[in-house]
């Protein structure tokens, strides 16, 4: 474990200004980066901290922290290239990272993004050796050999995708846990009126019970199909295992490369 001076000055290594309110000598045993937002020259953080006070005593408490975020963090994150993914075959990329126009209504965007779910993990499940089956009560069913997958694809965070996660808790209760089970959403869903602060609540909130079912919450990037990330738990077939552990720690880039990109956005609407 390291302590909280150590974790301070790694936070400031990194170009992140901000201090834990903890004495230096407690010992941090986990830190969870719960929500994130943009501030004026720089950023502000809540933090669940799991620490060791000076009694010994294993304490987790939330903190509210802010800071400067050095420019040249910035530009190495827009600068940065991502690994490409461990896919035998890629999907083409997307023209745009959202899933609406002026010309297209909301039922129309949210067929778009559903579409663009169902091609990208059925593209990857398939790459891995599974093939198309029929299982009721989900949007896609998958077998490899004896071992089932259970898809659900939810185009928003809300209460619809948690209202599918709990049919997806059933199906498990009713065919056993040797199967895999999914609930697959857009990495980001602004365009679909969900913010991303939002969608990271959502997360937040349900994060703990989908991981204890088994629950796999697996997210699409909005412009890549061939890009997913595991937000809950990891498959246990070694292939697709080893897929979303190569992924996961791409992500943090890919949010942060999305919020400065619209944070671009939104000066050049204002100017």
């Amino acid at each position: 474990m390291l302590t909280v001076e150590e974790v301070n000055n790694t936070f400031a290594e990194k170009g992140l200004h901000i201090k834990l309110p903890l004495p230096n000598h407690f010992l941090v045993r986990s830190l969870d980066v719960l929500e994130k937002k943009d501030i004026p020259g720089g950023v502000g953080l809540l933090l669940n901290v799991r620490f060791v006070n000076d009694q010994g005593e294993e304490v987790s408490d939330l903190f509210l922290c802010d800071g400067q975020v050095e420019v040249k963090l910035k530009r190495e994150i827009e600068e940065l290239e991502i690994m490409t993914p461990l896919k035998s075959k890629l999907l083409p990329l997307r023209s745009k990272e959202g899933f609406e126009s002026e010309a297209e209504a909301e039922a129309e965007a949210e067929a778009e993004a559903e579409d663009y779910l169902r091609g990208a993990i059925s593209h990857l499940l398939q790459d891995k050796g599974y093939h198309l089956g029929e299982g009721g009560g989900v949007d896609l069913y998958f077998q490899r050999g004896e071992v089932g997958f259970f898809v659900s694809l939810a185009v928003r965070c809300d209460e619809k995708a948690i209202e599918r996660a709990k049919g997806l808790v059933e199906l498990r209760q009713k065919h056993g846990v040797d199967h895999e089970y999914g609930l697959i959403i857009p990495a980001f869903q602004e365009s679909l009126g969900i913010s991303l602060l939002a969608q990271e609540r959502w997360m937040w909130r349900n994060q703990e019970y989908l991981s204890a079912h088994r629950i796999g919450v697996y997210a699409v990037d909005n412009v890549d199909p061939n890009r997913l990330y595991a937000f809950t738990i990891y498959p246990r077939e070694r292939e697709l295992r080893r897929f979303f552990i190569a992924t996961a720690p791409q992500w943090s880039l890919v949010r942060e490369r999305y919020v400065l990109s619209r944070g671009k956005r939104r000066e050049a609407e204002e100017a």
